[in-house]
């Protein structure tokens, strides 16, 4: 009996050793609160400066966020230090800025997340669903608290 699990022990081992070292997780459409990742050719276009004052500058400005409509945000790190930009609801976010505080040289990729360093872009494509209230942050450990959000609720267009 030893040797089966001291065999079985030695078939996951490296996945266990593959696994702790990065972050690197995956989401279902389900698992997002506010939408899903997008897919084909976005309504509109949206870039998004990150900035060293802690905020966030689109242009065109965000004005409003439609149920069932498809953004692609360009995203740059326009400061000197790391910043990230994500996609949530507030009660992501909350969940999501306690990792980072745990794990603050997190680095992301995901579909609702980047990390940039200075200069680096990024594009996410987003399709906003539901009528919940959208948080877009850095959760970077002080970015978030010092102002760097941005808070817009989702509404349903005429006939929804």
């Amino acid at each position: 009996m030893k040797l089966k699990h001291y065999l079985i022990f030695m078939f996951f081992m490296p996945t266990f050793v593959i696994a702790s070292g990065t972050h690197k997780h995956s989401h279902d459409a389900e698992s997002f609160s506010v939408g899903e990742p997008g897919k084909g050719t976005p309504d509109r276009q949206i870039k998004v400066s990150m900035l060293d004052t802690m905020r966030f500058v689109f242009e065109p400005e965000l004005i409003s966020l439609k149920h069932g409509a498809t953004i692609e945000f360009v995203v740059t790190n326009d400061g000197a230090i790391q910043h990230e930009f994500s996609i949530g609801n507030a009660e992501d976010q909350v969940k999501h800025a306690e990792m980072m505080r745990k794990m603050p040289d997190m680095v992301h990729q995901d579909p609702n997340t980047v990390s940039l360093a200075s200069g680096e872009t990024a594009r996410l494509l987003w399709r906003f669903m539901g009528d919940d209230t959208v948080v877009f942050a850095c959760n970077i450990p002080g970015h978030f608290e010092a102002g760097m959000k941005h808070v817009m609720a989702i509404t349903l267009a005429a006939g929804d």
